[in-house]
């Protein structure tokens, strides 16, 4: 089987980055997993916290800005955002391979704390989900 680079891509780098960490669990010798973002992150430990109340550990995960290259090099680029409040991300180069979009609520809209935490919680489980869709679709 090809080895396949799916890049997980989202406003900040939170959604794409727990996406990732999902992936990486999954441990599918033929996938390299990347995550960026197509706006500037900013630091939130909150999606840290919720992926580590599963066991997953991605405080190490180096936060990557969208660069032409990365959907260059991708097999499978996956947009990860809130279809209702963010903006579509505009992919530098027309991919040539698959684009697939996930609607998932995007925590950083919640203003207030436990919303916000509660938020989270929720698409950890809603990207446990469609990362395991995405591995019976791709093998």
């Amino acid at each position: 089987m090809k080895n396949k680079t799916i890049l997980f891509l989202s406003p900040v780098n939170h959604l794409s980055m727990m996406a990732e960490g999902w992936a990486s669990r999954l441990n599918v010798p033929s996938w390299n997993v990347i995550s960026a973002s197509y706006m500037n992150a900013d630091d939130d430990i909150l999606p840290v916290e919720a992926m580590k109340e599963v066991n997953i550990d991605i405080v190490n995960n180096t936060p990557r800005s969208l660069k032409p290259q990365l959907v260059k090099e991708a097999d499978v680029v996956v947009e990860i955002y809130d279809f209702q409040r963010d903006s579509l991300p505009s992919l530098p180069d027309e991919p040539k391979h698959k684009v697939l979009r996930w609607n998932i609520p995007n925590p950083v809209h919640c203003d207030k704390m436990p919303e916000r935490w509660a938020a989270y919680q929720f698409v950890c489980d809603e990207l446990a989900v469609k990362v395991k869709e995405l591995k019976r679709e791709l093998i």
